[in-house]
């Protein structure tokens, strides 16, 4: 928050997501000029893409590992200004082999058994309409938490791996991306380009990886380290 100001970026508002058991009494204003608007979460953190109560047409999500970089670049057709969203191919070398990375495009093809696109949850450019509408959804499949996303769809896969499936937890920036293919939507509403191909710009910059990787293991791997 207090290099906001010196980077070069579209944002208006931020929203920052936290547990209900901190007390947060930043004084927001002498980091930036933007307004900043604190939200209690009452859902896990993995569903922060659905229970941040937006209220700009247009957001995208970050977590507290990245900054947001110097110069965010986001590009639209001319024209028509359509947002342009870059997404990985799911083929083996690029997704398949990586399990997380299937796991993404397998819980993406509920929605729409035709995706073959990955999008990072960083890199979409979310409509916020359309993510109520997916989210409303999302959670009515799932559970408000996400508790039944692997449990209630995979019982028996779920019971064998012992709740350790490696995946997502929650809303995918790749699931939104395949709701709005099952809606015949999201040609209308972005132009994809192939990153493997043309690369992009990545909006924030992750500058705690090392956090971000201890936070997201479990008790038994920390242990092992």
């Amino acid at each position: 928050m207090k290099n906001l100001d010196s980077k070069d970026h579209p944002f208006s508002q931020v929203i920052i997501m936290i547990p209900p058991s901190v007390t947060n009494t930043h004084d927001y204003t002498q980091y930036t000029s933007v307004p900043v608007t604190l939200q209690f979460r009452d859902q896990p953190d993995v569903m922060d893409l659905c229970t941040a109560n937006v209220e700009t047409e247009w957001f995208m999500i970050t977590n507290s590992y990245h900054l947001v970089s110097r110069h965010v670049d986001l590009m639209f057709t001319p024209g028509k200004f359509v947002p342009v969203v870059p997404f990985t191919p799911a083929t083996y070398p690029f997704c398949l082999k990586y399990p997380y990375c299937k796991e993404i495009i397998s819980l993406a093809q509920r929605w729409n058994p035709r995706n073959s696109k990955v999008v990072l949850d960083m890199d979409m450019l979310y409509h916020t309409k359309e993510r109520n509408d997916f989210c409303r959804e999302w959670t009515e499949r799932n559970g408000e938490d996400g508790s039944d996303l692997y449990a209630a769809h995979q019982p028996m896969r779920w019971k064998l791996k012992e709740g350790k499936i490696i995946g997502p937890k929650g809303p995918t920036g790749t699931d939104y991306l395949a709701y709005l293919g099952r809606e015949k939507l999201y040609g209308k509403m972005y132009k994809m380009t192939d990153r493997s191909l043309y690369g992009a710009r990545a909006p924030f910059v992750k500058v705690y990886k090392k956090e971000e990787k201890l936070d997201g293991m479990t008790e038994d791997e920390l242990a092992r380290r």
